[in-house]
């Protein structure tokens, strides 16, 4: 497995990330068979650490567990992503709230969290929900294929002039089948979390929900923190498509997408404006108002649109 490493500026108490930190659990990197908190940038309980090389990974068979990246991460802009690569080693039930991903304050324990939820719905499908388990306040995000395949979380906290101005997207990705789900969007998060982004520092929180009959094994084999919106970025290795032109005015055609292929798109708060069928002919969107959109084709890296 690849790893990129980019220089740290390091003080005394916190480390400020120039572009992204990716950590593969490897004995390279200073992983050792054992507890995940007995390396010093981790805190948490009952996650273990495998860096056998080609199964790197760390790991909790236990529910309710916690595992905090404990290096303090500075917004440099705006914008923060944390990206988890994970699976479940057993088929999810339905009904169940599942685990928890998101960005802490870097306390002691677990911390203030802002966060989403991931769970299982009475359906069967895995979808992302707020914190109480609750519907997201705009868009959606979910798989209805996903059951012990690979998946990448992927988090983008965009921080506003205060807290409750700040908001958390997110996406799903099922890379071991190539399917993206919708855009998540959860408005607000603690006061706690927005202050550490801009000074103490944030980290990276994973949370293992019920245990599901006592066999249950989440598998984690990469985690990634990337200064800026990753929800576009080639991270998972999908396919992309190109737009005949962007900004867009009223009219443009797509290159790449397969006849057929839904196609929606999102405004920057998650909320969807438009769902087509892809037949290969270009498309209006003289209707869209001015703005930042997405793109969404299931399977392909998600494009931002720009509409004059």
């Amino acid at each position: 497995m690849k790893k990129i490493y980019t220089l740290l500026f390091v003080t005394s108490i916190m480390c400020v990330m120039s572009a992204q930190t990716t950590v593969d659990f490897t004995l390279e990197e200073g992983y050792v068979q054992g507890p995940l908190d007995s390396n010093p940038d981790w805190g948490g309980e009952n996650w273990f650490v495998n860096p056998t090389p080609g199964t790197e990974r760390a790991e909790t068979t236990a529910g309710y567990s916690w595992a905090r990246w404990g290096s303090p991460f500075i917004v440099s802009d705006t914008e923060i992503s944390f990206e988890v690569h994970f699976k479940f080693n057993v088929d999810l039930p339905a009904g169940k709230l599942i685990s928890r991903f998101g960005f802490n304050d870097n306390g002691s324990s677990s911390g203030t969290i802002a966060n989403i939820q991931l769970s299982t719905l009475n359906d069967g499908s895995l979808s992302i929900r707020k914190q109480g388990n609750t519907p997201v306040d705009s868009g959606s995000a979910g798989l209805t294929d996903f059951q012990q395949d690979d998946l990448v979380i992927n988090m983008v906290l965009t921080l506003g002039a205060d807290a409750a101005s700040s908001s958390m997207s997110s996406t799903i990705t099922n890379v071991t089948d190539n399917i993206n789900s919708g855009v998540a969007v959860v408005n607000g998060i603690p006061a706690a979390v927005f202050n550490a982004a801009t000074s103490g520092g944030i980290s990276g929180f994973i949370h293992a929900q019920d245990n599901i009959g006592n066999t249950r094994s989440f598998l984690v084999d990469k985690v990634v923190m990337t200064q800026g919106s990753t929800l576009n970025v080639d991270s998972h290795r999908l396919p992309t498509f190109n737009l005949s032109q962007n900004p867009i005015q009223d009219i443009v055609k797509l290159n790449g997408v397969t006849t057929g292929s839904e196609i929606s798109i999102y405004t920057v708060t998650g909320a969807k404006v438009n769902n087509y069928v892809y037949d290969g002919n270009q498309l209006n969107l003289g209707h869209l108002s001015p703005g930042v959109y997405f793109m969404q084709v299931p399977g392909y890296i998600t494009q931002k649109l720009i509409k004059k």
